[in-house]
């Protein structure tokens, strides 16, 4: 199918900072041509992105670039956090900083984009329904936005079955997929060469 992939690394933050500092190391002595990538994923409600400085440092400086669960549960201030402490420039998830004014402009400033994930919010009670999810209101507003599954086996979705939902409850027509999908491959962890051939398949419709 031609797909390529490219791997990121994940420190679990209900596990706690040892282990996130394990984790890191280990990204760091292994990373290559197919790890190109650290991040953290878990429960938000535990501890605070602070804890995991050390591990996001240490990956930082192997070479790694950066990403990280937040605001899905929590408030617009998780972003605040996390990339205060964290330096990411991805953020998984962050779809309850819709309601926080500054923290948008901050995002929308740095250029830090949003892995959203439509039908898992919807699913898991995060937002009422598709109607009533923000993404395209932080798309209008300038927020670099992407679109993924979450855990394609867990909320029984694909990326066929975002794309329709988001064309339903917004009216998304091939300009604005096409604008989201130049956005994933701007932020994708891999070198120029492959976001050059992915950009010519794009172009063509393939």
């Amino acid at each position: 199918f031609g797909i390529t992939l490219k791997g990121i690394v994940t420190c679990i933050r209900h596990f706690g900072p040892d282990k996130a500092r394990e984790t890191a190391r280990c990204a760091a002595e292994t990373k290559g041509d197919f790890l190109r990538g650290f991040g953290m994923a878990g429960d938000e409600n535990v501890g605070k992105p602070g804890d995991f400085t050390w591990a996001f440092d240490c990956a930082r400086e192997a070479g790694l670039r950066l990403t990280s669960h937040a605001c899905e549960w929590r408030g617009p201030d998780e972003v605040t956090q996390t990339l205060d402490a964290l330096k990411v420039e991805r953020i998984g998830h962050g779809v309850r900083a819709h309601s926080d004014a500054t923290v948008m402009a901050r995002v929308i400033d740095e250029g830090v984009v949003l892995e959203v994930c439509p039908l898992s919010n919807v699913v898991l009670g995060v937002f009422a329904d598709m109607a009533s999810h923000p993404i395209e209101r932080m798309r209008a507003q300038g927020v670099k936005v992407t679109v993924s599954t979450d855990d394609p086996p867990f909320f029984h979705t694909t990326m066929s079955k975002e794309y329709a939902a988001l064309e339903q409850a917004f009216g998304w027509d091939e300009a604005v997929f096409a604008e989201i999908n130049s956005t994933a491959l701007e932020a994708a962890f891999c070198d120029a060469e492959t976001k050059e051939k992915i950009a010519a398949r794009l172009a063509n419709g393939r």
